[in-house]
């Protein structure tokens, strides 16, 4: 029931994309969303569907993996439409709200199925770097956002586990009313939340007998090179940015 749900999830294959820095894909991610936010027509949001249409290509990962992301959030895009057919919202804006929705899933889609979470916070503690002047603890929101993404896929190996079990009890998810899936899902939350609790309690007893110092400095366990395909990919989302606004002034 819950196996479309990606998010937090590593897909381990060869590719450009797996090899790149993690540094240059947070760079690329946070131009992208810029980019995303600034379009207004369809035609650049279909051009930049283009792009990451390619770049799920050059990932590598079936394209399924891609559509269970977009299927797990079917229904934030039928309440769009339907909100907006009520407020009588064109059709445009309709589309280029869906299409920007589905490719900030997406892309962000890209970045957690290449790249491990320990990557990921290596990422955001190098990206974060600048804020550290304004003594902002970096170290402590990369290392909160890491472990939070980890806890996605667990959250949902627990609450898929606890759905199993009820429905070998008789609970039926599929067939039931109303009324009858919401008192199967506040049946099921609690359990999940007390499970959830314990492993995350378990985590910190092991970072803690382990002797886990956030201050402490460290290396990383991966050998993150900058190459020249990671300027090439930075260089093509500013080329992309400025394209659009460019575009969009016009």
């Amino acid at each position: 029931m819950l196996n479309n749900i990606m998010v937090g999830k590593y897909y381990p294959v060869n590719s450009r994309i797996h090899m790149m820095n993690p540094v240059s894909k947070i760079i690329c991610t946070f131009i992208f969303i810029i980019t995303l936010f600034m379009t207004v027509t369809l035609r650049m949001n279909i051009a930049l569907c283009m792009m990451v249409i390619l770049l799920m290509l050059m990932s590598k990962i079936p394209l399924k993996i891609y559509f269970r992301t977009l299927k797990s959030i079917k229904f934030i895009l039928l309440l769009i439409v339907i909100i907006n057919l009520l407020l009588q919202v064109d059709i445009e804006t309709t589309l280029v709200m869906i299409i920007r929705l589905s490719l900030l899933v997406l892309y962000t889609s890209i970045l957690t199925l290449t790249t491990p979470p320990t990557e990921i916070t290596y990422g955001l503690e190098i990206f974060l770097a600048p804020l550290k002047i304004f003594k902002i603890p970096v170290n402590r929101m990369a290392l909160s956002l890491s472990l939070a993404l980890r806890f996605i896929p667990t959250i949902i190996d627990q609450a898929n586990k606890i759905l199993k079990s009820q429905a070998s009890r008789g609970i039926d998810y599929y067939n039931s009313k109303l009324r009858g899936k919401f008192e199967a899902l506040k049946a099921m939350l609690m359990p999940m939340f007390i499970l959830t609790v314990k492993k995350a309690d378990s985590l910190a007893m092991a970072m803690s007998l382990r002797l886990y110092n956030i201050n402490a400095k460290r290396t990383n366990f991966r050998l993150n090179i900058w190459g020249l395909f990671d300027t090439y990919m930075v260089m093509m989302h500013i080329l992309l940015i400025m394209i659009v606004i460019v575009g969009e002034v016009v």
